[in-house]
């Protein structure tokens, strides 16, 4: 969990967060004075950089689509929207099933592995959203996409996301 204070400045959270504020102060702000970052120097209140870009792409969504971006086995989940990622989270702005069941398709995982990067001794793949994403020839109605596969696929996905959540909640307790 962090403090998220995007959209506030320096003296807006020290008035309507005055607790907030002096943890910041005392615990945050003197490493952040040493960061060779301007950013991250003159914003020290603001956990890490803002995603501009993410959090209008997120305004009025339920859920998103989110898989970490280097793991050793590639997995996709729907996320609560109120749930903002960090920077080693790849957030994918689609709340339907249909898009989260062809990103854990074999062939959409094979796809990334090939576009994608890799990372460390292990060679843990990476999945870097420009390649693995944003160039993966989604099928339509023109590829024989149908519209009762398509809710196929949606069901199926959905059922996936429920029962991994179901079972690492039972991991949990």
């Amino acid at each position: 969990m962090v403090i998220d204070a995007f959209g506030l400045t320096a003296e807006e959270l020290r008035t309507q967060h005055p607790s907030v504020y002096q943890w910041l102060l005392e615990r945050v702000k003197p490493e952040r004075d040493q960061n060779n970052r301007a950013v991250y120097r003159n914003n020290w209140w603001v956990f890490g950089e803002p995603r501009r870009e993410l959090r209008p792409a997120l305004a009025g969504l339920p859920r998103y689509i989110a898989t970490v971006e280097t793991a050793k086995h590639r997995t996709f989940q729907f996320l609560d929207a109120s749930i903002l990622p960090d920077n080693k989270l790849i957030a994918i702005t689609l709340n339907d099933a249909f898009h989260l069941g062809l990103l854990s398709s074999q062939l959409h995982i094979d796809w990334a592995l090939a576009t994608g990067s890799w990372l460390g001794v292990g060679n843990d793949p990476v999945y870097v959203k420009s390649r693995c994403f944003e160039t993966f020839p989604f099928p339509d109605e023109d590829t024989g996409l149908t519209p009762p596969l398509r809710e196929r696929i949606a069901h199926l996905a959905e059922q996936i996301d429920a029962h991994r959540k179901r079972v690492l909640g039972q991991a949990g307790t």
